[in-house]
């Protein structure tokens, strides 16, 4: 496990008061951010090609972000996503060079190349892991594989309508944001996987993430236009779908990623 960065000093500037700066970012656009389930561990996917983690304490009232190691993708790949575990052993992550990769923390992979567990024909969007221990990961070959670790060969493979966007995994809920404004919920609390509901996206313009509810009542989607889409998967009594628009300055939006 290679490690990075310099142990950080104290904070410096920040957008407000009480921001921690993390240190050594990375040397392009952070794709995804992602917290252990079980530690006060920090993941990122970059565009360089790293995956790299942190340990956040708080020390003397502040907090503080620690580099700790950092493992990468293919040379010249961006990786596009990155997921804990559900028992925060591993990392997960996924990008351009078409491959789904897996990362045992603690461990130092040859050549610091994260072992690469599954591929799509297209680069990988986004990566999961479901409740049966499975890996699910999207891509823009306009497929779902579903990956157990021990074996180089998809459990399965579910055809999309279009690109994969964006997915989420909550409990027995999966959510997937595709090309072409589609969402797709899916029940994976069983051995296979269960369409539940395949709709059109309430936000006008392209999808570019979704977040599924802690109690998995339904989802939040978020677009190119700075607009965001609340949609519930079952009637919520006095609960409604609604959308609202936000990250927009002056005549600018930005996409809600």
């Amino acid at each position: 496990m290679s490690a990075f960065g310099s142990s950080p000093t104290a904070r410096t500037t920040s957008i407000a008061p009480n921001d921690c700066i993390v240190p050594s970012p990375g040397n392009d656009g952070v794709s995804s951010l992602r917290w252990s389930p079980v530690a006060n561990f920090l993941i990122s996917s970059n565009w360089d090609s790293g995956v790299r983690c942190w340990e956040v304490q708080e020390q003397g009232g502040q907090v503080r972000a620690n580099p700790k190691a950092q493992v990468n993708h293919d040379a010249n790949s961006s990786v596009l996503d990155c997921c804990f575990s559900n028992d925060g052993s591993t990392v997960f992550s996924a990008g351009t060079d078409k491959a789904v990769r897996m990362w045992r923390l603690g461990e130092t992979p040859p050549n610091n190349l994260a072992q690469q567990i599954g591929a799509h024909d297209a680069p990988v969007k986004a990566v999961r892991q479901l409740p049966s221990n499975l890996v699910v990961s999207g891509g823009w070959d306009r497929k779902l594989k579903f990956w157990d670790t021990r074996s180089p060969n998809p459990a399965g493979v579910l055809e999309m309508p279009e690109r994969v966007y964006d997915l989420d995994v909550r409990g027995n809920l999966m959510v997937v944001a595709t090309a072409g404004r589609h969402i797709i919920t899916y029940n994976v609390g069983g051995p296979q996987p269960q369409e539940f509901s395949r709709k059109e996206s309430p936000l006008k313009f392209q999808t570019r993430s979704v977040a599924v509810f802690p109690d998995q009542t339904g989802f939040a989607v978020g677009g190119i236009e700075g607009r965001v889409g609340i949609q519930y998967v079952q009637k919520v009594p006095n609960k409604d779908h609604f959308a609202f628009k936000c990250h927009r300055q002056d005549n600018n939006a930005y996409a809600v990623n």
